[in-house]
């Protein structure tokens, strides 16, 4: 439980273990796959990387269910990937969109009933959550050979980080 490991000085964030590390590998080869396919192949598993990541940040945090911040990281994401497309790539659409999250993850937390700890472990989350999901847009910005080489990679790094290994 999140809240007992603060209250003992422990980090909340749960191991995942190996389901997760293979999830997280399907979707880096299908992030490549998608890449190398094109753009619009791409944006497929990226919008399902850009929900799991807003909503997997939460759930690493110990703040499960966080239905309101989900869905501000996620629709933040879907507001980079839409100013990307309309903008032809440029970086700073990415920019704007977190700017503009931010302040919007600010303004839910404001509205928050909860106590002032709470508070700030909310408005830590949601800003991260958001802003990773949106940064996940820059798949979207980068060269398709370069997003192709990372995510297989990435789907390699997390398998065989997951293995247990002899103690």
């Amino acid at each position: 439980d999140a809240q007992r490991a603060r209250a003992e000085g422990r980090s909340p964030v749960i191991e995942p273990g190996m389901q997760p590390a293979a999830l997280t590998a399907l979707l880096g080869l299908l992030l490549a796959g998608g890449a190398a396919l094109g753009t619009y192949a791409l944006l497929v598993p990226l919008i399902a990387l850009q929900g799991l990541t807003a909503a997997g940040w939460f759930r690493l945090n110990g703040m499960w269910p966080a239905r309101q911040g989900i869905a501000l990281g996620f629709l933040g994401a879907l507001a980079a990937d839409v100013a990307l497309l309309a903008s032809d790539r440029a970086p700073g659409a990415i920019l704007g969109t977190l700017g503009v999250w931010v302040l919007l993850s600010l303004v839910l937390q404001l509205r928050s009933h909860a106590d002032p700890d709470e508070r700030m472990y909310g408005l830590m989350a949601t800003v991260a959550a958001a802003a990773l999901a949106i940064l996940a847009g820059g798949h979207l910005a980068a060269d398709a050979d370069a997003v192709t080489v990372g995510a297989g990679a990435t789907a390699v790094a997390m398998v065989v980080r997951a293995l247990p290994l002899p103690t």
